[in-house]
């Protein structure tokens, strides 16, 4: 028997499982003769309890050998809870693909359209110069190729699974008039789940279209702040809660005695206070005006005696950069320096940083996806190279990531928003634990805290 630990947070609704709190599930095979009020009477619950946990059975007929969910009540007196209102906390890891198994239904189909800027129509691919200077470098169309085979992937495994997916892709040209001829195709008014357009103006406007609302359109892959309507999903965490969650883990873990340098640009004032609040000892650097900071003036605020932790706050390149090296130059074995940052951009991916430097620095932040090292090729990028020939990079495990939570989702409840029941689910390099927004939609709240450490990087688990 499966099964996982439930812990339900309510106030008075209809949803409301009786007086009690759900602390397991189990699956129930329905056997010929049963119905719902049979099956309440055997657990000793309500109808209402099972509806509960298995909504769809509220406009469909119980069929025999199909399997439901059953809860399985404590007494408050009998656990120690902190009950929070309207929220649902699941404390033991149960997979999506494994709870669709067990109530997977026969003839599953899921009409899934993606829209993606593939600039198909302006890229002359008779022309293997072209093409091949296309693909030498990351654009947004490199990245959307990318993206879109690890959608394909997801695809592939969710069908090993029985489900019947129809995929309809449109290329957007990344243009807000190719946009709207798309939104009125009858495929996509047919779908049952969209994925994209992945630049925010473009699926602000997508998603604006009040037509579309009722369908789940997916934003996957940008952290720039969009409006969560409903049918929104932002599968990428906030930027506002990678900032807090590590202005947390700063409160926490940095001792207010060692010696605190804060280096903040000029975008950067708000957070640079709210550091400062934290950690009214620290010293705070303003870059000059060309990005960089004076070498003598680091240097004269670094010391031997303590344990020196500096914070960046800058999107920056030339900044970021500059600093990196010349806190590397800094490390004596006398000397300790550590670096962090609340919000980790693109620049520090670039390969001009040094991975060995960042380790050198133990650099801490927070970040919506993680890279496991491993020694071997694991499983996941053994069967990518079997289907495709090539090593999947990081926005192909993304799309792989993100595409086959929603869909495992969808194929769960029709609607998204019940889905927040679930516990974390952890995949490749990405995990999801979706809340409501005050605007209908969902937003991922899922964070991991890395630390590079030597040439790779560390999860840490606070």
């Amino acid at each position: 028997m499966r099964s996982f630990i439930l812990i339900i947070l309510f106030f008075s609704s209809s949803l409301i499982f009786s007086q009690n709190i759900v602390t397991d599930t189990i699956f129930h095979n329905v056997e010929r003769k049963e119905t719902l009020f049979s099956i309440s009477q055997k657990y000793n619950i309500t109808i209402n309890d099972l509806l509960s946990l298995n909504p769809e059975l509220r406009d469909s007929r119980l069929r025999v050998r199909s399997i439901i969910l059953v809860p399985i009540f404590k007494s408050p007196e009998d656990i120690n809870l902190r009950v929070l209102e309207n929220e649902l906390i699941q404390t033991e890891l149960t997979t999506l693909d494994s709870i669709y198994i067990q109530k997977k239904r026969k003839n599953d189909e899921l009409n899934v359209s993606v829209l993606l800027p593939f600039r198909s129509s302006q890229v002359n691919f008779d022309s293997i110069q072209e093409v091949e200077s296309l693909f030498e470098d990351r654009n947004l169309y490199t990245i959307a190729l990318d993206f879109y085979s690890g959608i394909l992937y997801a695809i592939s495994d969710i069908k090993k699974m029985g489900v019947s997916i129809n995929l309809n892709v449109f290329d957007t040209e990344n243009s807000l008039n190719k946009i709207f001829e798309i939104s009125n195709n009858e495929r996509i008014i047919n779908s049952d789940i969209i994925i994209g357009p992945i630049i925010p103006r473009n699926f602000e406007t997508f998603s604006s279209f009040t037509f579309l609302e009722a369908i789940p359109k997916v934003f996957p892959l940008s952290t720039i702040p969009i409006k969560i309507l409903k049918g929104v999903v932002q599968t990428v965490t906030p930027r506002n809660l990678l900032r807090e969650k590590m202005l947390e883990y700063l409160d926490t873990n940095l001792n207010r005695d060692e010696n605190i340098v804060i280096i903040a640009d000029s975008l950067n004032v708000d957070i640079a206070y709210r550091l400062k609040s934290i950690f009214p000892n620290a010293t705070k650097i303003k870059p000059e005006l060309e990005g960089y900071v004076l070498p003598e003036l680091l240097d004269s605020l670094l010391v031997d005696t303590l344990p020196n932790k500096v914070i960046i706050e800058s999107e920056i390149f030339t900044l970021i950069s500059s600093v990196i090296s010349q806190l590397n130059s800094q490390i004596t074995t006398e000397r300790d320096v550590r670096l962090y940052t609340t919000y980790r951009g693109n620049q520090y991916d670039d390969p001009s940083i040094n991975a060995k430097d960042l380790g050198n620095l133990r650099f801490t932040y927070a970040s919506i996806s993680r890279k496991i090292n491993q020694d071997s090729i694991t499983d996941f990028e053994s069967n990518y190279i079997n289907l495709f020939g090539s090593f999947p990079n990081k926005d192909i495990v993304r799309g792989y990531d993100v595409t086959k939570d929603i869909l495992l989702r969808k194929l769960l409840d029709n609607n998204l928003n019940r889905t927040v029941r679930y516990n974390e689910q952890t995949y490749n390099e990405s995990k999801f634990l979706y809340k409501k927004d005050t605007l209908g939609g969902l937003f991922n709240s899922s964070i991991f805290l890395l630390e590079h450490v030597d040439y790779g990087i560390e999860e840490i688990n606070e």
